[in-house]
């Protein structure tokens, strides 16, 4: 391929022009193999990570799938806080997800940048022929890579000239006698990208045409490994659970401590990679591979010291901030199967602190239980907190990366959060400020009507176990089942209420006193019930 520069203009647009199909080709890559494997890879990893010993292999196949080492740490992450992989295994996988990362880099080494436009060819022919078939997919996926090679040669056509510029020359003296920056701009220069081989392949162009000479160009290499995994830790330093913070902080503290090793050895190292690979960019892309294998070598049988020391660094938080959210983290937020299983966990959080309210409920109307309200009040405020927070999430996903069932499983989420919400305002609004009243008035119920409202509670109280269990397992024959007890219950609450009635015939003192505040009472718990039947369907899909 040739790209004519002939001029400062030219060259300028050259190189806007590389760089604007090589951020775009590594956007369409990472979104088109993110959204077909992604099912695949988390079912892959969560069984390969049954044998540790393959689980370096499948962090480097996962990288190869998804194009993005961005991509399965935030899949680790969600995996880990899911409980489905243990911290020191995900460290395993995450260093040999480096190594994949390093693999497609390669290529350009060999010049694959020349079959640009047979690429982008193929893909277009597979993606146009192929429109309701799995190989669409496919044929995206290529002409999407295509772009990045395309965007490599504009880049390379256009700093060809750069590199006879005397002016180019004076700053990349400078440059190389201030070492310390080189590194800086190779982390800026990943962290504009947001994509290691977007950089790096970036510089093994430059190091290629003679623009960067070898020195410069590893020194950038180095920076540019660091610099990948600033974003997510910054990010999982703001917003990401715990363990995703104990997970970005080891990823960036091992790519860091590596760096500085390396780059303290270069004098030695320089004059060898000369001596294997006379051309710079061939000496940057094995440097690259060789950096990352070095740092699986070293890391990967200390993966249970690291995790003590990210334990150490990022302890468990206190008990008391039991109000916030745990499980919630934004970087799985590009991985729907793995958010919408953390957004469950968040949930079944609230639903104990709703089942922990209404068993506390029933003893506010004993004489004892004068602080009940005000407890049940706060346990209220969580909920509403953890409401907030998992609402929040859910609707942050993005529907273009979900399937059909997926979109389902979220809107049945945010339908059983609000029937959760729902039953902690019954019991807080409704329940509590009868207690109140009955204390207030000092009113008595009878022995009868007592063991009654008693009866009915606990009756109350297993039915909504029985559904929280059905969504705890994802198990829509508990749903059903506790449906099909549904009319037994109302019938049951019914019969109560008549008894209640016969009481108030016969003139029974207590009975009548407490008349309102009994049939409120029970009006209140069947509102819970009702909620909880409401939160059944959904489970079932019945929506």
């Amino acid at each position: 391929m040739v790209f004519e520069a002939n001029s400062a203009t030219a060259v300028l647009g050259l190189l806007v022009a590389g760089t604007m199909l090589l951020l775009y080709g590594v956007r369409l890559v990472t979104d088109a193999l993110q959204r077909a494997s992604d099912r695949r890879v988390r079912y892959a990893i969560t069984q390969i990570a049954k044998y540790p010993p393959a689980t370096f292999g499948i962090g480097i196949l996962a990288t190869l799938l998804t194009q993005s080492s961005s991509a399965v740490s935030s899949l680790l992450v969600g995996l880990v806080s899911a409980q489905l992989m243990p911290l020191a295994t995900a460290i395993i996988m995450l260093l040999g997800s480096n190594v994949g990362s390093t693999l497609v880099v390669q290529f350009l080494a060999f010049h694959i940048t020349d079959y640009a436009p047979q690429i982008a060819g193929l893909g277009a022919l597979i993606a146009l022929f192929t429109r309701h078939t799995s190989w669409r997919r496919f044929g995206q996926t290529c002409f999407a890579f295509s772009l990045i090679l395309l965007g490599l040669a504009i880049l390379a056509a256009g700093s060809a000239p750069l590199a006879s510029s005397p002016v180019t020359a004076t700053v990349i003296k400078a440059l190389v006698s201030a070492p310390l920056i080189l590194g800086l701009l190779g982390i800026a220069l990943a962290v504009a990208f947001t994509s290691s081989a977007a950089s790096i392949g970036l510089v093994i162009v430059l190091a290629s045409t003679g623009t960067l000479p070898a020195r410069a160009a590893l020194t950038l290499m180095l920076g540019a490994n660091v610099g990948t995994t600033l974003i997510a830790l910054f990010t999982a330093l703001g917003q990401g659970s715990l363990v995703g913070r104990r997970l970005a902080l080891v990823h960036t503290g091992t790519k860091l401590s590596g760096a500085v090793v390396v780059f303290a050895l270069l004098d030695f190292l320089e004059p060898l990679l000369a001596h294997l690979w006379p051309n710079p960019g061939m000496q940057v892309a094995f440097a690259h591979l060789g950096f990352n294998l070095a740092l699986a070598l070293v890391f990967g049988p200390l993966c249970q010291p690291l995790v003590r020391v990210a334990e150490w660094l990022l302890p468990d938080a206190p008990a008391h901030e039991s109000g916030q959210q745990r499980y919630l983290d934004l970087l799985a937020l590009n991985t729907p199967a793995v958010a919408l299983g953390l957004a469950t966990r968040e949930i079944l959080r609230m639903a104990d602190v709703v089942m922990e309210m209404l068993a506390r409920s029933i003893h506010a109307f004993e004489d004892a239980g004068t602080n009940v309200p005000s407890s049940v009040g706060e346990l209220d405020d969580q909920l509403d907190e953890l409401e907030e927070e998992v609402k929040h999430y859910l609707t942050q996903l993005d529907e273009a990366l979900m399937s059909e069932e997926q979109i389902r499983r979220k809107i049945a989420l945010l339908y059983i959060i609000t029937a959760l919400e729902a039953i902690g305002d019954v019991i807080d609004k409704q329940m509590m400020q009868l207690a109140k009243r009955r204390r207030r008035d000092q009113v008595m119920f009878s022995e009868e009507g007592w063991q009654d409202l008693m009866a009915y509670h606990h009756e109350v109280t297993e039915a909504l176990q029985q559904v929280i269990a059905a969504l705890a397992t994802q198990d829509p024959s508990l749903a059903a089942e506790f449906l099909g007890c549904k009319a037994q219950l109302h019938q049951s609450r019914r019969a109560l209420h008549l008894r209640h009635l016969q009481r108030l015939h016969s003139g029974l003192s207590p009975s009548i006193a407490s008349s309102s505040i009994h049939l409120d009472l029970l009006n209140a718990m069947g509102r819970v019930l009702s909620y909880a039947s409401n939160m059944a369907h959904a489970i079932q899909g019945d929506l």
